[in-house]
């Protein structure tokens, strides 16, 4: 018989364990500065629920169930939808309401470098009423972003920032001729044309072009369509003009670019000189559907094979779907903790300031890791008896041990501990009295 574990799945051993608890420590703490508050929603939901966020077809990527009383039921797939479905059910909801999550979920997706089908996310969420500036709320959300980043050793990195309302009326325009937000009952093709720029940095031209031809579109106006999915630059004019320049080709004139101008200007100024690496992306769409203003992504530079490491944006739509209050709006940010820690030097997380006794007596070491422990200091142990001292030297830097106290016949008849630093070698005899004070000024 086999015993292995379900594809998609594996066991976290201790590096990685210690790289995943550095960025949940570092988020706790991002959490506390910035006046989160901490929530767990439930790891099973009704599978409805699941479904009211990405629709029937869910299924197909998620892992679900029916249980003893044949009830349709699911794991959590993100952290949005039980956040949401919690805050929707609350009537005496104080906006604006923040709140952080840390937890691990379940996709069936195919599985790749950083991607698994049971994974950690961190998640922040501001939850306002829609009367307010949302560009405010998602600056907050953003500077919580670079600040966790910047804890956990991460500083090279890309903001990539559009607004969802800019992409659907380029699409509306491109379909109907018109430069603004799409009837509702012509919505799901500008989804449709949408999803393609979701694509551009994943496929070529030439098959985003015979996509779109196939959806319907001219040629010609499926080229436009990649051109205004390359538009992006971190100096608004610069977006202005490129942007201009494309409407211009569809036949937009007058009244609607003096108007595009003011529109980019009021979604993105606050951000040109507050956030440090953004870049401007007008086809930065995010795949979600309920999507529908601002939506972001996080690259690390020194990793962009990964894809994006954190990433979101405004969702009033979800919230209607959960028939929360009219006037309810929510902006969110995720981000994958096996993504991230591909970043995150593994060397960095063996420095634990571990102890490791090397006792080669059958008594005499109890004590001695009491008093260590008590004065939190970590520390292991290792007997040996009359075995090779060498065999504990090797415990002690399998275990990634700073220092090995070695408890001898000879040493202990003298008061004394030998001391050996892991690193140096530098090996020093140390009285009983003051080895608690030596060991701590050399962690």
């Amino acid at each position: 018989m086999s015993f292995r574990l379900p594809r998609g799945m594996r066991d976290i051993e201790e590096n990685e364990y210690a790289r995943i608890e550095k960025v949940r420590n570092a988020f706790n703490e991002t959490c506390r500065i910035f006046g989160f508050k901490r929530f767990m929603p439930s790891p099973i939901e009704m599978l409805s629920t699941l479904e009211a966020k990405s629709g029937p077809g869910i299924k197909e990527e998620i892992y679900h169930f029916k249980d003893k009383k044949e009830r349709d039921l699911g794991l959590r797939f993100d952290l949005t939808v039980g956040i949401t479905r919690h805050i929707t059910g609350k009537k005496d909801l104080r906006r604006p309401f923040r709140v952080g999550t840390f937890g691990d979920m379940f996709r069936y997706d195919e599985p790749q470098k950083g991607r698994y089908r049971w994974f950690h996310q961190w998640n922040a969420e501001i939850y306002y009423t829609i009367k307010d500036n949302p560009s405010n709320h998602v600056l907050e959300l953003l500077k919580f972003s670079t600040s966790l980043l910047d804890k956990i050793g991460i500083g090279d990195f890309k903001i990539r920032l559009g607004h969802r309302e800019l992409a659907e009326s380029f699409v509306n325009a491109l379909l109907y001729g018109k430069l603004e937000q799409p009837e509702s009952n012509k919505q799901q093709e500008v989804t449709t044309i949408l999803r393609l720029l979701d694509k551009i940095e994943k496929k070529t031209e030439k098959q985003i072009v015979d996509e779109a031809i196939e959806l319907g579109l001219k040629e010609e106006k499926a080229k436009t369509l990649v051109k205004f999915g390359k538009i992006k630059s971190s100096n608004i004019n610069t977006l202005k003009q490129e942007y201009v320049s494309v409407l211009q080709e569809i036949g937009m004139i007058g009244r609607d670019i003096e108007e595009t101008s003011d529109v980019i200007k009021s979604y993105f100024r606050l951000f040109e000189s507050k956030i440090k690496n953004i870049e401007f992306d007008l086809g930065l769409v995010r795949g979600m559907d309920y999507y529908d203003g601002y939506v972001f992504e996080i690259v690390d530079l020194n990793n962009k094979e990964i894809g994006s490491i954190a990433g979101g944006g405004e969702y009033t739509r979800l919230i209607k779907s959960f028939s929360g209050p009219d006037n309810l709006s929510a902006i969110g940010i995720a981000g994958g903790i096996e993504r991230t820690i591909e970043s995150i030097d593994e060397n960095q997380e063996k420095t634990n300031n571990l102890i490791s006794i090397i006792s080669l007596l059958e008594e005499g070491a109890e004590d001695l890791i009491d008093i260590l422990r008590d004065n939190n200091i970590p520390t292991t142990y290792r007997q040996l008896d009359n075995e090779d001292i060498k065999k504990g030297l090797k415990f002690a830097a399998v275990n990634n041990a700073n220092i090995a106290i070695i408890i001898g016949k000879n040493e202990l008849a003298d008061g004394k501990y030998r001391v050996k630093d892991m690193k140096t070698g530098k090996e020093e005899l140390v009285k009983k009295e003051s080895v608690v004070d030596f060991i701590k000024e050399l962690i």
